[in-house]
């Protein structure tokens, strides 16, 4: 039984990473392409975000030091955590996180 509470985390640590490359290659892909051409793909190729994919997005930008300013683009929606937040506000906080750093926010 501990051999398959040892796999089922190995797979979710594997989900966890995959969803962390996703973002990282749509910032990257944000950052090289035109405004018109990130926002049609995205429109394209993306399914509805779910909250665990959301959850994923912003912890590695946590990661890179804008805990602080993820969790005021929460509280600017009126939630006070990410499970509160509306299923249809999660593809606009995911732009506005994604753009952290990027030269396309205050921060930068």
């Amino acid at each position: 039984m501990a051999a398959m509470s040892e796999m089922n985390l190995v797979i979710e640590e594997l989900r966890t990473a995959a969803n962390a490359l996703i973002s990282v290659a749509d910032s990257l892909a944000q950052m090289y392409s035109t405004p018109e051409e990130t926002e049609a793909e995205l429109l394209q190729e993306r399914k509805p975000l779910k909250l665990e994919d959301v959850r994923d997005i912003l912890r590695v930008k946590c990661e890179m030091g804008f805990a602080a300013d993820i969790k005021q683009m929460i509280l600017d929606l009126g939630a006070k955590s990410l499970k509160d937040v509306n299923p249809s506000d999660y593809e606009p906080l995911v732009r506005a996180v994604q753009a952290l750093g990027t030269g396309g926010d205050d921060d930068a």
